[in-house]
């Protein structure tokens, strides 16, 4: 079935219009452009309160970061009892590690921990400091 023929004598019945009804089909075709344009109001607008900050999303980011990093070093041979702090910027990039452990002294674990700090996230290696533990 050609369809060509229908799509052709729809154009030329258009370009055939007088110039009033041109005029009136670019102005509804504007006013729908501007239409489908609009923004819409979103379901989950946020809302603002006036009490005070509890966290923020990169507060609660670094801290869950912190933990699974704990939890995994802990759990590596040598390294014994550790505490980590990561600190982030506002698009939640590390900037920042540190981590405070029993092993901190031994420098290959020092560095066993750099490195895979470094390599899981990102981190250049003079922004991740490892040190002793106090005892």
């Amino acid at each position: 079935m050609d369809n060509g023929g229908k799509n052709e004598s729809f154009f030329t019945g258009l370009l055939n219009k007088t110039r009033k009804d041109k005029i009136f089909i670019v102005i509804l075709a504007g006013i729908l452009m501007m239409v489908i344009a609009m923004p819409t109001k979103s379901s989950s607008a946020k809302s603002y309160t006036t009490g005070p900050v509890i966290s923020t999303g990169s507060e609660d980011y670094e801290k869950n970061l912190g933990e699974e990093l704990q939890q995994m070093l802990e759990n590596t041979d040598g390294v014994g009892k550790v505490k980590t702090l990561v600190k982030t910027n506002d698009t939640k990039e590390v900037t920042g590690v540190l981590v405070v452990c029993e092993g901190g002294d031994d420098k290959n674990l020092v560095a066993y921990i750099t490195d895979a700090i470094n390599g899981l996230l990102g981190v250049p290696v003079h922004k991740i400091k490892v040190m002793k533990m106090s005892e």
